[in-house]
């Protein structure tokens, strides 16, 4: 009963366009400025089908990533539809008492700031930025790291505006994947192209210093966009800070597509709308709009790309597919093993905790959704990210969290991009050996934070298999020298002492962690 909370919502809200005030039905044609005096953000408990049907009357706004009935469901009132919902026996809160109030101050806060100049690292960061704005400091960055970073147009959105993005990656060529972390579907989400921009800035201003950054930009190509629906994000700065969808004219004064239901997979099914007003309105058909069309073009043009990431806000959780079905996919373990490492990663930074899980459980399910096309069309492990918060503020974060969000996001970028990684293989190395003197085994390539086995043996090759690692050693007879755990680049070493009256033989030495071994070094002790 549950899992179908959002598709009966969408169905009851056919009609609920003439139920919103007249300030924001305007606002949809651009004429006038949306404004939403003394509209509420309140959190209701959903016992019933009856309960949604009486809120689905009220608005057709739902504010919640993650619902069910029988659970907490956030929705944007009108102070008529507040006056109603106290009338009636729901158990609520309210979240948000004014929204205006937090529209304001953020457009004070935004007037106020430093919004011209060259601003650069951490401080770029510490305000929202336009789709102008975003645009400038994609062409700063490549002009700042030209051996690394460059601009690329993936199309036009409905109404003109270019969808860009940057591509990073060492020099060198090679097998490399690529990594593709997109934002913005969703116009309101302003925390969410802030984000993925940090991600390009960090990966770019700490290449010359920091080595894992250095080992995976040689082994991956990152493909940042930040604003897939440049048309509604402009529109969020320009006219209406709440507007979610893109800017089709649907006819018959209803604007806009909810661009993250118009990719084929699922398509049409639970968790979206055929009404033209929904917020979940999933277009005409498949691919009506040109913002779909062109990243489904741009995905496809790059078949290396194995990793996905599409950043959403809010709510603070990591899904992975299915979103049109409540079937397992084929690689469920996979995608609940990493959505656990990147839950572990996030918590770790600033300890905020992101559910995780399958898209059609977790929250509710959704049909024609981004990672669900990139997994069973272009065969990417395909995630969503709701970032921040989970309701105190709702889409109108405050600035002070952007840098914060950022952040915790870090090592799970990263940590994604590892698990597509071409593996360079694991190589040993061996300082020569001398009786009674240290000598230092290295190993580099190996996976990153993970513990590596140095072992050794006296009698020569063959083959043993070791089953707590799953590897099949190529020494005879091998020995344990010792262990260490790999840092984040894969660097790992040991320091072994030999014997002071070790016998002046050839020994042979190889390192290995669960399921990949090294090379063999064979060396001589000397005396």
């Amino acid at each position: 009963m549950n899992r179908r909370i959002l598709n009966v919502f969408g169905a009851m809200c056919i009609g609920t366009a003439a139920l919103m005030t007249s300030a924001i039905a305007l606002a949809q044609d651009g004429t006038a400025q949306a404004r939403f005096d003394q509209h509420r953000v309140v959190r209701v408990r959903i016992e019933s089908a009856n309960d949604l049907k009486l809120m689905a009357g009220l608005t057709s706004d739902m504010w919640s990533e993650n619902y069910g009935i029988g659970g907490p469901v956030d929705f944007r009132l009108s102070p008529e539809a507040f006056e109603t919902l106290k009338t009636t026996s729901l158990d609520y809160e309210v979240l948000i008492s004014n929204l205006q109030d937090l529209i304001d101050a953020e457009q004070a806060h935004l007037r106020e700031s430093n919004q011209g100049g060259i601003i650069a690292g951490d401080e770029w960061f510490t305000d929202f930025k336009s789709y102008d704005q975003i645009s400038q400091q994609v062409n700063t960055l490549v002009a700042d790291y030209p051996d690394l970073a460059s601009r690329f147009s993936i199309g036009q959105s409905l109404e003109g505006r270019e969808i860009f993005g940057l591509k990073i990656t060492a020099p060198g060529g090679g097998d490399k994947a690529g990594v593709l972390y997109n934002s913005n579907q969703h116009a309101r989400e302003w925390i969410t192209p802030m984000v993925t921009m940090y991600i390009a800035d960090r990966l770019l201003r700490e290449y010359a210093t920091n080595q894992e950054v250095q080992d995976l930009l040689s082994r991956c190509e990152f493909f940042i966009v930040p604003t897939v629906n440049p048309d509604g994000y402009v529109y969020s700065w320009t006219r209406n800070r709440m507007w979610r969808k893109n800017r089709r004219n649907n006819g018959g004064g209803s604007y806009g597509v909810d661009l993250n239901r118009n990719w084929s997979v699922g398509w049409g099914g639970e968790g979206s709308s055929g009404n033209r007003d929904s917020e979940i309105y999933r277009g005409p058909s498949a691919f009506s709009e040109p913002e779909t069309q062109v990243m489904r073009d741009f995905i496809l043009a790059n078949p290396h790309i194995a990793a996905h990431v599409d950043f959403h806000s809010y709510s603070q959780l990591i899904l992975w597919p299915w979103g049109y079905t409540g079937s397992a996919p084929p690689d469920a373990s996979t995608f609940d093993r990493i959505g656990r490492e990147l839950q572990s990663l996030i918590r770790g930074v600033h300890n905020k905790r992101y559910d995780q899980g399958q898209t059609y459980w977790s929250i509710y399910p959704a049909s024609g959704v981004m990672p669900d096309w990139t997994y069973g069309e272009a065969g990417a492990l395909g995630y969503t990210i709701e970032l921040r918060d989970t309701g105190q503020y709702g889409f109108l974060l405050p600035a002070n969290q952007i840098l914060p969000n950022a952040e915790e996001i870090w090592p799970a970028a990263l940590a994604f991009a590892w698990e597509v990684a071409p593996d360079v293989g694991m190589t040993l190395e061996i300082d020569p050996l001398f009786r009674g003197q240290q000598a230092e085994m290295r190993v580099s390539g190996a996976a990153p934070s993970t513990m590596v086995y140095f072992t050794y043996s006296l009698a020569g090759m063959g083959n043993t298999y070791v089953p707590v690692l799953d590897v099949t050693l190529d020494l005879m007879l091998p020995k344990l020298a010792g262990s260490d755990e790999s840092d984040g680049s894969g660097n790992a070493a040991y320091m072994a002492t030999v014997p002071a009256n070790a016998p002046l033989i050839l020994v042979w030495a190889q390192a290995a962690h669960y399921q990949r071994t090294s090379n063999v070094v064979a060396t001589q002790i000397n005396n």
